[in-house]
């Protein structure tokens, strides 16, 4: 889409997010989150706990926690590392004020919720994936 057309048209995260996102239990081992991200290339797991969104599990995060001395990937789960303070918007918010709200708060991703429900992931990623769409 051109910048002029995308200027005359309010976008939606629900078109530009990472639908049906990998999720992961808070109560899974780290070294589950670890295979997880590498063998799907991700750097954004939202965290679950009985179907409900907790956390967020960032690649940074799990390299933060696994250099720390006495940590087990094996033993510690993934609810010692995560963050819990998750920003999150619906799929209908304007892209935007969501890119707007993560670069002011210096956000990696929001986590994209419908009706309680994880739908989807929105990253920095994502957005210069825009940025560059727009200025093709």
């Amino acid at each position: 889409m051109s910048a002029a057309a995308a200027r005359s048209r309010r976008i939606t995260i629900g078109e530009v997010m990472t639908p049906a996102p990998y999720t992961i239990g808070s109560d899974q081992k780290l070294s589950v989150a670890h295979r997880k991200m590498k063998d799907n290339a991700l750097r954004h797991l939202p965290v679950l706990r009985a179907g409900k969104l907790v956390g967020v599990l960032s690649q940074r995060d799990l390299y933060f926690v696994e250099s720390m001395a006495g940590v087990d990937v094996d033993i510690d789960v993934i609810a010692d590392a995560m963050t819990s303070d998750v920003y999150t918007t619906a799929p209908d918010a304007a892209l935007c004020d969501v890119a707007a709200v993560m670069a002011e708060k210096k956000y990696g991703c929001a986590v994209v919720v419908d009706r309680d429900r994880v739908v989807g992931v929105f990253t920095v990623t994502d957005a210069v994936r825009q940025l560059a769409d727009g200025l093709a």
